[in-house]
């Protein structure tokens, strides 16, 4: 792979262009299996000695797969050993990676004494409910998921709302923004992780969304009429005006993709509890590939289906059992045992809608907002890739052929905006261009009124209104609304609320929200070291008596990069305001400058 810098590339083995369909995963991983495996020859345990030995020997002596267990897990064939910590330990999945090995050389026929493979899940015989309850798989069945809530498609209303923003408004947008960051990242860039706790988001950061708002505002662009939104550049209000668009895109984010981390649409509709490979096809009813596109001006826009095209999603969902990433290709396909942790393909499985093949069926969900079938797809060529160039249009992606690889979104080495910029070219078309809703209309009263009366937590109009034209689940709405009127104080929009004793919520980094050894002050997860995180209010750490090794900044005058807080430079005493942003808090302790030195 002379053209892939692994150095400077690494995630490049999962995403990127040159994977080949999937051979390169599968090449590192045999690399490394020859590396450190193959080649494994300590205190008289040979790999290659013992595997001839197993093999002569009729393959009887299974401990020969735990020993390869110690060596690949933990560096040692003798476990428990201390290998790569400090205590001695013993290799995981032990006896799942023994009982599938059997399974293997069974299913390739070397010889017929291994215990035979678990049958497959049986079918239950009781029918799924209507609404089931949505939550992690904790019984031998898995957990029937509420599935995703697509956004209404509108019809677009014609505006100059949709023009190229001025030049004011975008750089007006983008340093709010920046002096936002860490609070927006700790307040809204937040995904569940499997054990139940709040995460930084891994897929959806900051800086991505940063570089992808100025695609979708500036320079080449995505076309007129498909501009994001982020102000007018000439009302009083008009930074507020970007920003409540900017909460309400993210919020509609969360709900989508940021919570659960994901990328490729997660396989969660189940057929009798059992997870169809067809899915990919289409979920919820719904057959991707047919949602041709019907709009005026719009018809033919919509992508070519290519039976023969084969590509696999990056991503999954991460619930115990959950099914591995959705895949295309010219075959008949069956279902996921979530018990085994196999794909069964005994038989042929249909998904809801009737398929039990994949031929085709490359156009699930993905990206922040989930855009999916071929029509979405098609309009996503036509503005921002290969086809605005071929057409010599400007394009902020030539080099993407999304109708040939709509996989780029996630396995592209761009995909770190590109999952950000696909959305918001998806919210300016469902949203923004919404004849049905008076979407700006609705925003710019709710603006005004909170500029007046400083009262935007209060006034529930527009989010009303936002959750009426997206739908959406109960436990949906309600997610959407707290992402909103969080981004809104991340942004200063609503003042930063203060903890029982009146000083404003800071955050440090610790080993838990208890640690109190160090008490260093930091904006994200970054300024930490170690095995420390960034965590909010905590306790053990006042902003009242800051501990004496921790200097105070004494930046220049007039240089108060925090805008609001000032510390006396003749005596080191701070000045707080009790609610004040976190933005302006931070300084009582340290402020980080960038310089040559």
């Amino acid at each position: 792979y002379p053209e892939i810098d692994f150095c400077q590339f690494p995630q490049g083995v999962c995403s990127s262009d040159a994977t080949y369909g999937g051979e390169l995963q599968w090449m590192v991983g045999l690399f490394e299996w020859t590396d450190r495996i193959q080649t494994y020859n300590v205190d008289g345990w040979n790999y290659m000695e013992k595997l001839k030995a197993f093999t002569d020997g009729g393959y009887k002596d299974f401990s020969f797969v735990d020993a390869v267990s110690g060596i690949l897990n933990i560096g040692c064939h003798d476990p428990p050993c201390v290998g790569y910590s400090n205590a001695f330990v013993q290799p995981h999945n032990k006896r799942d990676r023994n009982d599938t090995f059997q399974r293997i050389l069974n299913a390739l026929q070397v010889a017929r004494n291994f215990r035979p493979p678990p049958k497959p899940t049986p079918m239950p015989s009781p029918v799924p409910t209507e609404n089931p309850t949505q939550g992690m798989p904790t019984t031998g069945f898995p957990t029937t998921l509420d599935p995703p809530t697509d956004p209404p498609t509108f019809t677009a209303s014609p505006t100059t709302l949709q023009g190229r923003p001025p030049d004011e408004a975008v750089i007006a947008a983008e340093e709010k923004l920046s002096r936002s960051e860490a609070r927006f990242a700790e307040l809204v860039l937040r995904s569940e992780h499997p054990s139940g706790e709040s995460w930084p988001s891994y897929l959806y950061t900051f800086r991505g969304f940063q570089s992808a708002l100025g695609k979708m505002t500036s320079g080449v662009g995505p076309g007129e009429k498909n501009f994001f939104y982020v102000g007018d550049g000439y009302s009083s209000n008009s930074v507020e005006y970007g920003l409540v668009n900017i909460a309400a895109f993210v919020a509609q984010g969360v709900v989508q993709s940021i919570q659960v981390d994901a990328c490729d649409e997660n396989n969660w509709e189940t057929i009798e509890y059992r997870y169809p490979i067809s899915n990919s096809c289409g979920q919820g009813g719904k057959s991707y590939q047919d949602d041709v596109c019907r709009e005026e001006n719009e018809e033919g826009m919509e992508c070519e289906v290519d039976p023969n095209m084969e590509i696999h999603g990056v991503t999954h969902a991460r619930w115990t059992g959950a099914p591995p990433p959705m895949y295309c290709g010219d075959r008949s396909v069956g279902y996921w045992d979530h018990n085994t942790g196999l794909e069964e393909h005994d038989q042929p499985t249909k998904n809801r809608k009737g398929r039990s093949d994949i031929k085709g069926c490359c156009w699930w969900g993905r990206g922040v907002l989930q855009i999916r079938g071929v029509c979405a797809y098609g309009k996503l060529n036509h503005w921002l890739g290969a086809k605005a160039a071929a057409d010599g249009r400007p394009s902020i992606y030539p080099d993407i052929d999304f109708c040939r690889n709509p996989g780029a979104i996630c396995s592209d080495k761009r995909s770190n905006e590109l999952r950000w910029v696909t959305g918001m070219f998806h919210w300016v078309q469902t949203v923004q261009r919404s004849r049905e809703h008076d979407y700006f209309p609705t925003l710019k009263r709710f603006v005004d009124t909170g500029v007046d009366t400083g009262r935007y937590a209060k006034d529930p109009s527009f989010i009303d209104m936002l959750n009426t034209m997206l739908g959406g689940r109960e436990n949906e709405v309600s997610m959407r609304t707290k992402v909103f009127f969080d981004a809104l104080r991340a942004f200063n929009l609503i003042k930063v609320e203060t903890n029982t004793t009146g000083t404003p919520t800071v955050t440090y980094c610790g080993l838990g929200w208890n640690d109190g050894s160090r008490c260093t002050p930091c904006e994200t997860n970054m300024d930490c070291t170690g095995l420390e995180l960034c965590y909010s209010d905590m306790k053990v750490c006042t902003i009242t008596n800051p501990p004496s090794a921790m200097p105070v900044s004494t930046p220049a005058e007039n240089d108060n990069v925090f805008g609001g807080n000032t510390t006396d430079n003749s005596t080191g005493a701070l000045n707080v305001t009790v609610d004040a942003p976190l933005e302006m808090t931070m300084s009582y302790a340290s402020a980080n400058y960038c310089g040559e030195t």
